[in-house]
């Protein structure tokens, strides 16, 4: 048996350019220098199909390794019972650390540098009772430094939810729900690194669960929040000195009933504020009151007292029906109306009717009799009743509010001589005020009256209805350099109470300004010594709208304090639809009363407090008794709900548990404690759920999150500035569900927990995590969020903008709407807004923890929760391989590719994670378990037992596998599309997530969505196999089906993206089975494509195990005789045309033979069996298409083990048996290596076998795939399936289907400098001679034109210089220019005496002009030539282009054909024309230049001769 060897360390390099080297670089995902270098690079685009949802390279602490491995990891593993203490190392690796009790869970984590270990100590808190073998009670620490764990004392005796490490003062804070270890109180525990024991709070502890504690922006103070109450006192009442809080206990409002004494109220009524009317009898007011025929009597007449309650009484005309009218051309809200009677010399009035105005209804009201006490109605008739104690009669329009514009009082029946009346107060339910109320200025000197005031520019306008006309304000300012204008209401509420606040926005429409309309800030203080509360609403609305922005307890108007509701222009106003202003608008303010708080419902000493704090003996409902040894008399008690502020520098020592903390200790944080109870006592029933999650700061602000809210105030998330103790509700009121966690990162808030967007209608989708910009004020989400809810946020120490995110969820989601699977753990990072790839974990995280980046461990990240498992490389399914340009391998994941858990196959149950690891690591110590495995190979054992005498050949088992798997991978380059994108195909048992994808997938990676896409409509059953022909892939595999298409195998044209429909024959099967394709390939240069699997026919033709298809002419034929049964798994082709198919599997041969390994000759249609192996054969390689040299792996019949053999052309030879029981090989590939190595056995030095499939080798534990040299296994790639067991693979898929193993051989550094300064000279060199050769041939055709000029001169003028001189000149210059050329003294002589010749006889045209031509144009049959013999030899031959022949010829023109040979034998005379010979003829004559092939002019024949 070999042993598994680490791969030598090789140095790469790249030659980036001649003279300069770029240095190797390693990546996340690049394969460390110890494993084999493939070379990915020659197989062109190369993909990795399997059963995993991660993918890694294989490393000695793998979590698969033996446990006899010496990896200090590798003994500890991740739990599948308990939660896992784990980390991620710099590289990107998670391993796990220790795990707690079976059902043990760890809540928080946090990171100290106290103590002895040099790399920092971990704290951690949850539910457990043990971790890693040590007993310690939901608390315990992590030594990093010795790897162990520690009990804290004795522990805590219930849940920790949150710690805070505070290094600073050597101090670990713990929160949750337990008693104190020491000292009294509880839930707050605090243990000292110094001393290594626990130590009591300053303040004791809180008296309800705590979930969160935090430090302070500036670190002074330690934030608290939870379930829990803290109260404070005051003996002074100054805290709360107002009229409705001074008797308020548990700081609750006191409602204190607005009307006088004796007022017969209907319901609330007597707490409702009369309405401020500005009227008079003259047309001054905005209302006119008329009252009449009036009496008389002097003093008694003046109708202005009616709308002054307490001002005198007015009396009718005695024994006449009177009338009093108020008449407005605004609307009022009124609610209903309080008459006085009046009661004046016997008179008064006994019966009367209300009319409203301007609609003139009569109204139907409600009262209560004074005599009998129950609620009444009438119409026409209306009593007012005459006992002068009664000071008020109140009458509720029935069908509720009304808009106004008056109202007309109609006394009809009275006592005495005539009627009377004291006084008319329309009301509202709540309090009201109006932005264009002006200073009444009525008889009321005593008048109670809601008032505004009005920063920046404001305009009153009207805007006209049916009835009357709405007077508001508006405002108008530049976008570009805004003014704020404000408007602040001021109304007068009467009687404190619960009110919901509402500012009405007049439409746009009927105005006309919707252009400029924007969006305005709200900021409500409805408490004294309270919090102001802010929302931003938008005016940008087509009609009248009212619109909620608070809602809870508001304090009665007194004379140190009036609510406030302030409106102006937003901060960050929404954008206009059209122009260069803004718009802003102010109507009015309703607020209208929901509840009062009377003393007898108030929370007091005889009463029990709602999820409070019990101010004398009593329990309450979540609190603790309070009890005082000092009896505090007259005393205001205020209560804070869910926030405590511990301020370090604080002296006092008063228990915050069970003990009144004066309200000189309280804070900003607490005033927002107190809204927060507050709103709670408000909210009824949905207070049993409250709670304060988490607490954050940002500079000033601290920003708070939970389960909590105040109607259409705020929700689940509030914030609150320290420095001016303002509070404020988030944009859009805050978040659509509980806040679990927050964490502040690169400027912004990230708050996660489980929500969908924001709590205001129409807010923006946030999926369980969200951004908050405090500077914009405004939400953003993560690309899409994650898929499940969010438990802990980190901000990472590795990098300023990096936020760490863990929860319950499996995915991230793009932008686009894309996901990756990351397990409950991923990274966002803020400079570049996208998710960054940080591996994948199978399970959720709950908690974690950051060491600071100076220390140690800075690189590393620490986390805890139930998690199954890990991976490096988040791939589901499929993974691609490439070499980098630094010459090593990386996995990489296809972007967008995300299947569910339902496969597109039959589903089929299989042995868990956890049972399968445990037994493979069984294995290692020689106790063998049966996994799911060895069942496989069990099943093949027990049926080769029982062979048929004719020996059948063993059924192999059907492998079921479980969804998500990818079984089969080819690519495809859409030659039509811009760019020629290459489409990955994908095929297997998965389902998209979306759903919409199944069996098949495309995917591609210049698509602008990315992600999968698939065929219409979607495969059903198990793909196995995909083969691409042409523009057209076949798929097969296990029940193979699409609907309205066919089965078996089925066709798709990518080109036309549909299906193929018809023409192809179905597969059938044998009797009593199913038709199972494993393997369709195309025979090299052919159409003949070769389909292999479980199969007995193809339509009628017999066709057992393998069948071939013409893919051309479309029809089925069988190889040979075919084989006569059983199962192909494998198929592979060996010989330079691939004419030798090579067939493995479990099969009878034609003559009846089992076999496993058998060849096909296309050439003879023989089959021929391949030697003896111990049993089925799973699969086949040949090395580059060597008969020769064949490889197979399978199993053995007899005990089940697996083998790997090689065929050398005569016999099998076992290769070296690493292979362990249960090992299954699913697929093997020969793949080019980047080095070489030495070679061994059969597998040459350029080259290794990879083997790929569920595999267990001996001393490396499980792999997915393994390198095999021929003597040596190297471990290669680990798969992780979702559940955190081995991830199987099935398939490794090429597009280059003919490529060169031969490895490429560098020089090294310092040669390659030599040779590239080599280079550089001879390029140089080259150039110069370039450039000589050009300026020699430009002047010598220069010289030669000045010749021929000089020559024509010369005759013309009937020169005197003689042929013979000239012939001299030129053979002087012919011998000059071929001594310039080269070749030496005597080639340069005699060249110049072959040129001095044949220029002899061109430089003179008469010595052939006047020999006579023949009838075809050439010189006759006969005709003598000089020299004819010599001038063969020296002329230069070429080829002639085209026909030059015909009648148009003139004379001395040589004809010629196309393709005829040719003499030249003068080309210098002209550039037009050549002097030539027909060799065949010898006839001479002149062809046009351009008819002949070319050639260098410039030189003569035995110039280019001598060049050459």
């Amino acid at each position: 048996m070999s042993s598994i060897h680490s791969f030598p360390v090789i140095p790469a390099f790249l030659i980036s350019t001649i003279l300069g080297f770029v240095p190797s670089a390693m990546a996340s995902s690049s394969a460390p220098a110890s494993l084999p270098q493939v070379d990915f690079s020659k197989m062109g685009s190369v993909g990795l199909g399997g059963a995993f949802s991660g993918l890694d390279w294989y490393s000695s602490d793998s979590p698969f390794t033996p446990s006899s491995s010496s990896s200090a990891s590798s003994s500890t593993s991740f739990s599948t019972n308990g939660d896992t203490l784990f980390y991620q190392r710099g590289d990107g690796v998670f391993r796990p650390l220790g795990s707690t009790n079976a059902g043990g869970v760890i809540n928080a984590l946090c990171w100290s540098s106290q103590g002895s270990s040099t790399n920092g100590t971990l704290y951690l808190g949850g539910a457990f009772s043990s971790i890693s073998g040590t007993n310690s009670a939901n608390v315990a620490s992590f030594d990093l430094s010795s790897n162990s764990f520690s009990a804290l004392g004795s522990g805590l005796s219930g849940n920790v939810n949150t710690l805070y490490c505070d290094d600073g003062n050597q101090e670990i804070w713990f929160g949750g729900s337990f008693d104190a270890p020491t000292g009294s109180g509880g839930n707050v525990a605090l243990w000292s690194t110094s001393s290594s024991a626990w130590s009591a709070p300053a303040f004791g502890g809180l008296n309800g669960v705590v979930q969160s504690i935090t430090p302070s922006s500036n670190g002074s103070s330690l934030y608290f929040g939870g379930n829990f109450t803290t109260v404070y006192v005051s003996n002074s009442s100054s805290l709360l000195n107002t009229t409705s809080m001074t008797n308020s206990t548990a700081g609750d409002i006191i409602s204190i009933p607005y009307a006088s004494t004796n007022t017969t109220t209907v319901g609330t009524s007597g707490y409702f504020t009369p309405l401020t009317i500005s009227a008079s009898a003259t047309e001054s007011g905005d209302y006119q009151i008329h009252a009449g025929p009036s009496t008389s009597q002097e003093g008694y007449g003046s109708t202005n007292g009616l709308l002054c309650p307490g001002s005198g009484t007015w009396l009718a005309e005695d024994g006449a029906v009177s009338n009093v009218n108020l008449v407005g051309d605004q609307y009022l809200p009124a609610t209903g109306v309080r008459v006085v009677n009046g009661f004046e010399d016997g008179r008064s009035t006994k019966h009367f009717c209300f009319t409203s105005l301007p609609d003139r209804v009569e109204l139907n009201m409600t009262y209560t009799d004074p005599e009998t006490g129950k609620n009444e109605t009438c119409t026409a008739w209306c009593p007012l009743y005459s006992d002068p104690t009664i000071s008020g009669q109140d009458f509720i329009f029935t069908e509720g509010t009304k808009n106004i514009t008056g109202f007309e009082i109609q006394l009809k029946e009275w006592s005495g001589d005539g009627a009377a009346l004291s006084s008319v107060s329309l009301l509202t339910d709540g309090a009201y005020a109006s932005a264009t109320a002006t200073n009444p200025g009525s008889s009321c000197a005593s008048a109670k009256n809601s008032t505004i005031q009005s920063v920046g520019d404001w305009d009153t306008k009207t805007a006209a209805t049916t009835s009357a006309t709405e007077s508001y304000l508006s405002s108008s300012v530049s976008i570009r350099d805004p003014t704020y204008p404000q408007v602040t209401f001021y109304p007068y509420v009467g009687s404190a109470g619960h009110y919901d606040v509402y500012v009405f926005i007049p439409g746009c429409l009927n105005i006309g300004d919707c252009d400029g309309r924007t969006s305005v800030d709200i900021e409500v203080f409805p408490l004294q010594g309270g919090l102001g509360w802010t929302s931003t609403i938008s005016e940008q609305v087509d009609y009248d709208t009212s619109t909620l922005v608070y809602s809870g307890p508001v304090d009665a108007t007194s004379g140190s304090f009036t609510p406030t509701i302030s409106l102006a222009l937003a901060a960050n106003p929404a954008q206009v639809a059209k122009g260069n202003n803004y718009i802003v608008v102010a109507d009015r303010v309703q607020l209208t009363l929901t509840g009062v708080s009377t003393s007898n419902s108030s929370t007091s000493s005889s009463t029990t407090s709602t999820n409070g704090t019990i101010v004398s003996g009593s329990n309450g409902t979540n609190g603790s008794i309070i009890t005082n040894s000092t009896q505090i008399n007259n005393a205001s008690y205020t209560v804070a709900y869910g926030v405590y502020e511990y301020v370090r520098s604080s002296t006092s020592t008063i228990n915050a548990a069970t003990s009144f903390l004066s309200n000189s200790t309280e804070t900003a944080l607490t005033r927002l404690g107190f809204s927060l109870d507050a709103a709670l006592n408000a909210s009824g029933s949905e207070a049993a759920s409250w709670v304060v999650n988490t607490i954050v700061s940002l500079d000033n602000t601290v920003f708070v999150g939970g389960d909590f809210s105040a109607s259409n105030n705020y929700t689940n998330v509030i914030s609150i500035d320290t420095s001016s103790g303002q509070a404020a509700a988030l944009a859009s009121q805050g978040l659509s569900g509980i806040v679990n966690t927050a964490a502040v990162v690169d400027g912004y808030v990230f708050f996660g927990g489980d929500f969908t967007s924001t709590a205001q209608a129409g807010g923006i989708a946030l999926n369980y995590i969200a951004r908050y910009d405090p500077s914009s004020k405004a939400w953003a989400a993560l690309g899409g969020g994650v898929n499940g809810f969010v438990t802990d946020l980190l901000a990472s120490s590795a990098s300023s903008t990096q936020l760490i995110v863990m929860g319950n969820f499996s995915h991230v989601v793009s932008s686009n709407g894309n996901s990756t699977a990351t397990g409950g753990y991923a990274i966002y990072d803020t400079s570049s807004s996208d998710w960054v790839d940080g591996g994948i974990l199978f399970g959720n995280v709950s908690a974690g923890a950051v060491p600071a980046s100076s220390s140690p461990v800075g690189s590393e990240s620490f986390f805890a929760g139930k998690v199954y498992g890990s991976a490096g490389n988040s791939v589901s399914g499929v993974a691609t391989l490439s070499t980098g340009d630094d010459g090593q391998a990386v996995i990489s994941s296809l972007n967008g590719v995300n299947f569910g858990t339902t496969g597109s196959g039959a589903a089929t149950p299989t042995a868990s994670a956890s049972a399968r690891r445990r037994s493979l690591i069984a294995r290692a110590t020689n106790s063998y378990t049966r996994s799911w495995l060895a069942r496989f190979t069990d099943a093949l054992v027990e049926r080769s037992h029982h062979l048929h005498s004719r020996a059948t050949p063993p059924t192999i088992p059907t492998q079921h596998v479980n969804a998500p798997a990818v079984l089969a991978g080819a690519f495809w380059t859409n030659s039509s599309a811009d760019g020629k994108p290459t489409i990955t195909i994908l095929g297997g048992n998965f389902t998209s997530a979306s759903g919409d994808v199944e069996g098949i997938a495309f995917y591609s990676e210049s698509s602008d969505h990315g992600g999968l896409t698939g065929p219409t409509p979607a495969v059903g059953g198990t793909v196995r196999t995909l083969n691409v022909i042409g523009n057209v892939v076949y798929a097969a595999g296990d029940a193979v089906n699409v609907e309205g298409v066919g089965s078996g195998i089925v066709a798709y044209d990518l080109q036309k993206s549909a299906w193929v429909t018809g023409g192809m024959p179905s597969l059938n099967p044998a009797s009593g089975s199913s038709v199972t394709v494993n393997s369709i390939r195309t025979r090299q240069d052919s159409n003949t494509v070769v389909v292999a699997g479980d199969f007995a026919t193809a339509g009628s033709l017999s066709c057992a195990a393998v069948c071939l298809w013409d893919s051309k002419n479309a029809q089925w034929s069988s190889p040979g005789p075919g084989l006569d049964g059983g199962e192909v798994r494998a198929i592979d082709f060996a010989g330079d045309s691939s004419d030798t198919l090579i067939v493995a599997g479990s099969f009878a041969l034609p003559n009846g033979d089992v076999a496993y390994v058998a060849s096909y000759s296309f050439s003879n249609s023989t089959w021929t069996s391949l030697g003896s192996l111990p049993g089925p054969a799973l699969a086949v390689a040949v090395d580059d298409k060597n008969v020769t040299n064949i490889f197979a792996a399978g199993y053995s019949t007899s005990d089940g083990t697996p083998y790997l053999q090689q065929w050398n052309g005569a016999t099998w030879t076992a290769q070296a048996e690493s292979l362990a029981p249960g090992s299954i090989v699913q697929q093997l590939a020969f793949v080019p290596m980047a080095k070489e190595h030495d070679p061994h056995g059969a597998i040459e030095n350029d080259r290794m076998l990879m083997v790929s499939g569920d595999l267990y080798l001996e001393d490396s534990g499980n792999v997915t795939s393994a390198l095999y040299d021929g003597a040596n296994w190297y471990p290669y790639l680990i798969g992780t399936s979702s559940s955190g067991g081995v991830g199987g693979a099935s398939d490794l898929f090429w597009s280059e289907q003919s490529f060169s193993f031969k490895v490429q051989h560098f020089l090294a550094r310092g040669l390659v400098v030599l040779v590239a300064i080599a280079i550089a000279t001879g390029l140089i060199l080259l150039f110069i001679l370039l450039a000589f050769l050009f300026t020699y041939c430009t002047r010598r055709r220069e010289r030669k034109q000045a010749d021929q000029t000089m020559y024509n001169d010369e005759k013309d003028r009937d020169s005197d210089v003689s042929s013979t001189h000239q012939n001299v000149f030129n053979n002087v210059q012919a011998a000059l220019e071929a001594s310039l050329v080269g070749g030496g003294l005597g080639a340069g002589a005699a060249g110049a005496t072959a040129a001095a010749r044949q220029s002899a006889r061109r430089s003179d045209p008469s010595s052939y002009n006047d020999y006579p031509l023949g009838s075809d144009g050439g010189y006759g049959a006969g005709a003598y030539v000089d020299g004819q013999d010599d001038d063969e030899e020296e002329g230069r031959e070429t080829t002639m282009r085209y026909d030059f022949d015909g009648p148009e010829l003139q004379e001395g023109e040589l004809a010629m054909r196309a393709g005829q040979r040719v003499i030249i034998l003068d080309d210098e005379q002209s550039t037009e024309w050549w002097f030539a010979r027909d060799p065949a003829t010898g006839r001479e004559g002149v062809v046009p230049a351009t008819y002949g092939e070319w050639a260098c002019w410039c030189l003569t024949p035995h110039e280019r001769s001598l060049l050459q």
